[in-house]
């Protein structure tokens, strides 16, 4: 088949794992012709490249990331999403497209599909990781029939209406989405996990010495600082921990709210958190794997089943998984199933030093718990199984 991925943004694809790029690659190795398109950053000129022996359209275009008005990022959204329906065309107008794959970020991507699958007369694969207007409204960012509101559901109803096949990382996100679009036959729906290329590496504890960590039982965070992760509530497992004198949480990430999380850790005079800036991919993944506990935090009111995908990679290296998690997503009962990692809502901190406590009074049930996650990884979590089931749902 000819195989089309639209992305608002995507790395090179010498990069082969990120969750996207690899799931391209993955179809190109199974042998189907596959288009690239996304936006490129810093190029001069818009211009289909070869990047990895496949032909990526790269599209000039306003930055809108980094924008702090959320009305140039619109405008600079709006006019990407114009550019990529027209330039789609003129580059690869007479190739012949079977499906179109992508993703719900931006809700407007809508558009874009609606006019393509017209001109190719082709079907369209939708990825759902984000929930845009969702969670905003349960952050109060805007009310769900102010203008926003309207507008992100106007387009969001529109990707969806689009949408021959949906794929959701959970089963709590087919009764979520049908509950706002119940004209959505539950046959269009294929439920997978995220995914992620197998991550190879040879652990070495001696990063643990070069951090001054050795005798330590690290609990680490890696990863975005931001609304939707509520860091604060590790700070308030850290301090319910601080008694038990060899824990140390590990915290490494950047975002808009990591200044707050220092001054709210250095104000309750916790030792026991230590900050640590960005550090290159390859080392923070042998940090990661040598690490004891690996935290998802989610904020306790996001409104959406959610699959954190920081998951795979704890799974994937075998770290045992603490998660805090909302008062929606079935992502614990996931984990709960397969025995494949310990949880509690966020907002509970004593359940959660009790969940930690187990962890760290029993390296048996770590062992066990993360070669459960990581046999689970193996089997649901890669880009070959991804898309199996795509290709799965297509060809039904």
């Amino acid at each position: 088949m000819n195989i089309l991925f639209l992305f608002v943004s995507l790395p090179h694809l010498s990069n082969d794992s990120s969750i996207f790029t690899s799931l391209i690659h993955e179809f190109k190795n199974q042998g189907h012709w596959v288009f690239v398109s996304s936006k490129g950053k810093g190029i001069v000129q818009t211009k289909v490249d070869i990047e990895a022996d496949i032909p990526v359209l790269r599209i000039k275009s306003p930055d809108f990331t980094g924008i702090g008005s959320n009305v140039k990022k619109a405008l600079a959204y709006q006019q990407y999403v114009l550019k990529q329906r027209y330039y789609v065309k003129k580059f690869w107008g007479k190739k012949k497209i079977d499906v179109i794959i992508s993703h719900s970020l931006p809700p407007e991507l809508g558009y874009i599909v609606k006019g393509l699958k017209r001109h190719f007369k082709c079907k369209f694969f939708l990825e759902v990781p984000d929930f845009t207007w969702q969670d905003a409204v349960a952050y109060g960012y805007f009310k769900k029939n102010g203008p926003i509101g309207l507008y992100y559901r106007f387009w969001e109803r529109l990707m969806f209406k689009q949408a021959d096949y949906i794929g959701v990382p959970t089963k709590g996100n087919v009764p979520f989405i049908r509950s706002f679009y119940p004209w959505l036959d539950e046959k269009r729906f294929s439920v997978f996990p995220f995914w992620q290329k197998p991550i190879e590496i040879v652990k070495e504890d001696n990063i643990r010495t070069e951090l001054g960590l050795h005798n330590k039982f690290i609990v680490i965070y890696g990863g975005s600082v931001g609304a939707a992760q509520r860091i604060e509530h590790i700070i308030e497992l850290a301090e319910a921990c601080r008694e038990v004198e060899d824990m140390v949480f590990l915290i490494l990430g950047r975002g808009a709210y990591l200044p707050v999380i220092k001054q709210m850790a250095e104000d309750k005079g916790l030792r026991n958190v230590i900050f640590k800036d960005f550090i290159p991919q390859e080392q923070y993944l042998q940090l990661l794997g040598a690490c004891d506990v690996g935290l998802i935090v989610l904020n306790e009111k996001m409104a959406t089943p959610n699959f954190p995908s920081k998951s795979l990679s704890y799974f994937n290296l075998k770290v045992p998984v603490l998660a805090a998690l909302d008062h929606v997503t079935d992502f614990g009962d996931m984990m709960t199933y397969h025995k494949a990692g310990l949880w509690a809502h966020s907002d509970d901190i004593p359940s959660l030093k009790e969940k930690l406590m187990e962890y760290y009074n029993s390296k048996e049930l770590r062992e066990t718990t993360a070669d459960n996650a990581y046999k689970l990884f193996m089997a649901t979590m890669t880009p070959k199984y991804a898309y199996s089931m795509i290709i799965k749902q297509i060809q039904a």
